[in-house]
This record gives structure tokens, C-alpha cells and sequence, in this order.
């Protein structure tokens, strides 16, 4: 868990210091680590004066007596050149003054350096301990609450598990039935209640799912197949799913077809099937048109897409869309596939992708790069952390946005770029926060309050799950992160884009379905 956005005065903030950026090359930490850091540097500044104070003082002691050999001629002696001890002249007393002079103010200099360089350390320390002592206090006592009621609800058998469930889903149940089922009035108080409840357990989402996770999974040990922490307990409800009879949910496998503009809701494909994109942006704002709601694509979409160069070199993008169902459904973008993923256990969705880009031809030097979404992220990653797919594709990158990825490995040399909001609650059900997802030189995690920011649109988003969620609030996010200029997003952008553009492109649409015994 980490709370950096309270911690800074004077909120809220604009919207680009609303961001954060985790790993990547460089420097890795923020908050009271570059606190430390930035005094280390006061501290080194403070050095550097006094040395220089010290130059300045050994200079006043060989300052150049007139008449000497060596120095401007026609300079006399101020004893009238009869000899004797030569004393110095007023130039050379207003020099050495002048050298002491600044010597004294270098060094007074080091010691406000001295001085603010403590300041720096002791706000480092002490937001770390206010952090340990109340931060980290609720955050234990959340972990501790929400392990005893999984455990508690596990140990009941079904009624637990699906019980648990549906707690899981019943925020976006609710956004999606909300308007349809209710009064006006209704609606409103419930919205007003869960935006409240969504900025409120936003900060402590991570802690929340881990301790649940850990006790479902305690509680039945059997099904979690070995794994604890929140992967176990997504493996007990993945079981669930599967074979619990009250869902319905039996089903034999899959298949993938190719679709085309006939099978999308206004009978044409997306205008950009035949272009590269120019950016990551762009390559995320493509997701979009891949869900039914937005796009008009048929459920369980996902797009590969060939991109030849100026000189021929062929490179692919996958994008890959999120969950369009949170129940089992008659595809694999449901809630089912989603806790398969974080389990660790096979899947419908990375195994229906690996099929698409068999069909697609894809070339064993031709690099891959995956774009993911929510669900769509998690399938990305999990395809890139398998030894089978790395060594039948080159993956080129990796862009997930929303998407629970901590517990996840990534191949190194691959750039990686993570984008999160924590009032979206989604990357946090694998009971990592962002500041917690593996940090690599080729790993950059950027994170963004939308409750700190002035933005009128941030702040409506950050009590609505869907809208903290959507694409366009990443797409958002990732404009901000490149706006400011951080080296790390920059590096790691800079190795992906290139990968998605191209002279030409041809795109293959493929929906996946379930098939029933």
C-alpha cells in the first residue's frame, strides 16, 4: 500500500503532478527515498563549498607582492624600492580581503546547505513514520479484517465461495444495472454513496483483496491447488466457477474465427485497420473499438495487426480488450478467465491469442508487441512471462493499462510499460499496489491520483469505477507522463513505438467463443 498523494502539501494538485512513476532506468523510488536522495545532494553541494572556501583562502596566501620578479613592471616597492621586508600594497590587501570575504560566504552557504540538507532527512523521516504508524496501522487492520471474513465465508463451502463473488463484482454489477432497475433518486444517493465509498477504499484497495484472497485460500486449501495469498484465492473461485452448477458454466474448449465488416455492429471494420499507429496512445485508444459497447465489435474481440516498414521489416500488435462479462459467459473475456489468469492456471483467452497469431503467420523474428486492457493486460503478461511463447514469438513489448500484473514475471530486455489509477480498484486485486509491482530497468509502472487533480473530469472519475477504469483515463494518464518529460516513460515509450508504425498495415479481427459439451 502507498499513499504518496496526501503526504504532498497543498492539495489538490494539476493534473501532471498527479503522476508517479515507478522503476524503469534511472531512479526507481519516490517520496522519502528522493527526499533522501535530494538531501545526499544538499550534502555533496555543501562539500563542494567548503572545498571551495578552502582554494579561496590558500589564494589569499600567495597573492603576488609588487616588484617581484614576474609581475607587471614598473611596479615599485612600498618602501621606495630601498629593500628591506616588502609589505603589500592596497590592490594586494583588497584582494586577500576580498578572498576571505568569499570564503566567509561560501562557507556560511555550506552550512544553510548543512542545515537544509537535515531538514530534507528529517521530513523523510518522519513521513516514514507517520506512514508505519497510521497508514500501515489501517492497512494491517483492513488486511487482518477482510482475511478472517474469507476465511470465514470459504469455510461455508458454495454459498461462501459464490458469496464471495459476488461481493467481488457487485461494483460493477451495479454501474452496469444501476439506471434500469432503479429510480432516478435512487440512483443518485447510490452513486453519491459509492463514489464516497470508492475514493475511500481506494488507498487501501491492495490491502483489502490480499487479506480476502489469503483467507479463501486458507480456508480451502484443497482447491487452491498449493498457492496462497491472493493467486490461491483466485484459484478457489476459479474452481468455483467453473463447476458450480448454479452457474452453468460447462463448456469444452473454445474456438476462434476470423471476423469481418459485416460482423461489427455499423458493417465496417475500424478506420485505422489499415495504418500503424503512431504512438502507444494511439495503439491504446484503438482497445476502444474492440469492446460491443464502444465499437461496435463482437464480443471477445481481438485485433493482430501487420506492420511493414520503409526497409520491409515486419513487426505485429496484438491489442487485447477487457472483460466484457463478470460472470461466466459463452467467451472467455468473463470473470472466470480473470481469476484464472491471476491464479496462474490455464486459460481461454492466452491460449485463443496464441491461435490468432498462428493464423496470422507470424514470423519467429518478427517482434510482437502486446496491448492490453484490464483482462486483456493480464492475458498479455501471462503470454509473455510462458518459456513456450517467448520462444516461439519475439515479444517486442508489453503495454498494460488497469490491469493486475504485480504477481507477474516479464522476460528481461522486453520494455514494459504499466499504467494504473488507484480509484479504478482493478490492477489492486492481486493485492499489489503499484509502488509493489516489479521494478526493472525495462519495467516503468506510471501511476495516477485522479482524486488529487484540479481537472473537473478527474474528479468525477475518481468515484466512478468504470470511468477510473476506461480506457481514455490511461490514454490520459500516459499523454501526462510523456508531457513531463520523465526519462523512464520516455526510454521505454521510445522502444515501443516504433514497433506499432509502419508504411503499411493489414489488421485480422478474431472473436473467440466457448463451446459446450
Amino acid at each position: 500500500m502507498t499513499i504518496p498523494w496526501p503526504a504532498r502539501p497543498g492539495g489538490p494538485h494539476a493534473p501532471s503532478d498527479t503522476v508517479v512513476v515507478y522503476g524503469g532506468a534511472g531512479t526507481t523510488s519516490v517520496e522519502s527515498d528522493s527526499v533522501r536522495r535530494a538531501a545526499a545532494r544538499v550534502a555533496g553541494a555543501a562539500d563542494e563549498l567548503r572545498a571551495a572556501a578552502a582554494q579561496c583562502l590558500a589564494a589569499s596566501g600567495n597573492i603576488v607582492v609588487p616588484g617581484l620578479p614576474g609581475t607587471a613592471p614598473g611596479m615599485p616597492w612600498p618602501d621606495g624600492g630601498t629593500g628591506g621586508v616588502a609589505t603589500l600594497g592596497p590592490v594586494a590587501l583588497a584582494l586577500e580581503a576580498a578572498a576571505h570575504e568569499a570564503a566567509r560566504s561560501l562557507v556560511a552557504r555550506a552550512d544553510l546547505c548543512d542545515l537544509l540538507g537535515w531538514r530534507l532527512l528529517r521530513a523523510a523521516g518522519l513521513y516514514e513514520e507517520a506512514e508505519s504508524t497510521a497508514e500501515r496501522v489501517v492497512g494491517a487492520l483492513i488486511t487482518a479484517g477482510t482475511f478472517g471474513t474469507g476465511a470465514a465465508l470459504g469455510s461455508l463451502g458454495w454459498a461462501g465461495l459464490v458469496g464471495v463473488g459476488a461481493v467481488g463484482g457487485a461494483e460493477v454489477a451495479g454501474r452496469l444495472a444501476g439506471g434500469t432497475l432503479t429510480s432516478r433518486a435512487t440512483v443518485a444517493v447510490a452513486g453519491w454513496a459509492a463514489s464516497g465509498a470508492t475514493r475511500g477504499a481506494a488507498p487501501f484497495s491492495d490491502e483489502l483483496f490480499a487479506g480476502a484472497g489469503s483467507g479463501v485460500a486458507l480456508a480451502q486449501a484443497g482447491r487452491a491447488e498449493g498457492r496462497s495469498g491472493v493467486a490461491g484465492g483466485a484459484a478457489v473461485l476459479a474452481h468455483v466457477a467453473r463447476e458450480a452448477p448454479v452457474l452453468g458454466n460447462d463448456d469444452d474448449g473454445f474456438r476462434v474465427m476470423r471476423v469481418g465488416p459485416g460482423d461489427f455492429a455499423d458493417g465496417a471494420v475500424p478506420a485505422w485497420s489499415g495504418r500503424g499507429a503512431s504512438s502507444v496512445q494511439e495503439a491504446l485508444t484503438r482497445i476502444d473499438d474492440l469492446y460491443p459497447g464502444t465499437g461496435g465489435a463482437p464480443a471477445a474481440t481481438v485485433a493482430v495487426q501487420k506492420v511493414v516498414g520503409e526497409g520491409g521489416q515486419v513487426s505485429w500488435t496484438v491489442l487485447i480488450p477487457g472483460t466484457q462479462s463478470a460472470l461466466p459467459a459463452d467467451h472467455p473475456w468473463d470473470g472466470r478467465t480473470d481469476l484464472e489468469l491471476v491464479a496462474g492456471q490455464a486459460d481461454g483467452a492466452t491460449a485463443a491469442i496464441e491461435r490468432a497469431l498462428a493464423d496470422s503467420d507470424v514470423g519467429p523474428d518478427e517482434p510482437v508487441t502486446l496491448v492490453g486492457h484490464s483482462l486483456g493486460g493480464i492475458a498479455a503478461v501471462a503470454l509473455a512471462s510462458r518459456a513456450g511463447f517467448a520462444e516461439r514469438y519475439r515479444v517486442g513489448g508489453l503495454v498494460t493499462a488497469g490491469s493486475p500484473t504485480g504477481l507477474l514475471a516479464t522476460p528481461p530486455g522486453v520494455p514494459v510499460l504499466h499504467l494504473e489509477t488507484p480509484e479504478e480498484l482493478v490492477p489492486n486485486t492481486d493485492g499489489r499496489s503499484a509502488a509493489e509491482n516489479p521494478r526493472t530497468r525495462d519495467r516503468v509502472t506510471v501511476v495516477r491520483s485522479l482524486r488529487e487533480s484540479t481537472d473537473p473530469g478527474d474528479r468525477t472519475a475518481s468515484g466512478d469505477v468504470v470511468q477510473a477504469h476506461s480506457v481514455t483515463t490511461h490514454v490520459r494518464t500516459l499523454d501526462l507522463a510523456v508531457g513531463l518529460g520523465d526519462p523512464r516513460v520516455a526510454e521505454v515509450a521510445d522502444r515501443i513505438g516504433p514497433r506499432l508504425s509502419g508504411a503499411t498495415a493489414e489488421t485480422r479481427y478474431y472473436r473467440v467463443e466457448r463451446v459446450s459439451r
